[in-house]
């Protein structure tokens, strides 16, 4: 038996690779980025729709900056404290948080689908640009990112 050398193995090997990679690419597999925060997951009505429930059950504990806290202990729903913890999780996350935990005083009850516009209303107060659609349960794999800042004209 006769033993190939490598050299004419490996290009092969390495061509054979390549077609198939390109051949999946080319067919729109899933190779594109995930969606981020900065790409328009929720709408401007969905948000303001949440405002009022916003101001009722987590206004009282949760600022969006630091400097508005209210409590020491408070979270801030933006702001570096906000990013550091959240950057990178999927938005998701944070709404199976906010209706499982959320207020955690027990005062209200809030349910996955208010969970989810609460989420699109703090996206709007930290400067996320809406989008063409509403953010929903399965859309919120969405990746939480910093805000982008918009170019000054």
């Amino acid at each position: 038996m006769t033993q190939r050398p490598m050299r004419t193995i490996f290009p092969w090997l390495l061509a054979c690779s390549a077609g198939v990679w390109m051949t999946a690419a080319g067919a729109g597999a899933a190779f594109s980025q995930p969606k981020t925060t900065n790409d328009g997951v929720y709408t401007r009505a969905q948000a303001a729709g949440a405002k009022k429930q916003f101001d009722k059950i987590c206004a009282d504990c949760h600022a969006f900056t630091v400097p508005a806290k209210k409590k020491p202990k408070d979270l801030p729903l933006g702001d570096e404290p906000f990013f550091e913890n959240w950057a990178g999780r999927p938005l998701n996350e944070l709404v199976t948080l906010i209706a499982l935990t959320m207020p955690n005083d027990g005062s209200a009850t809030v349910t996955e689908k208010e969970a989810v516009n609460l989420v699109a209303y703090m996206l709007q107060q930290n400067g996320f640009r809406p989008g063409p659609k509403p953010l929903t349960k399965a859309s919120a794999s969405a990746v939480i990112e910093r805000p982008k800042k918009s170019p000054k004209k």
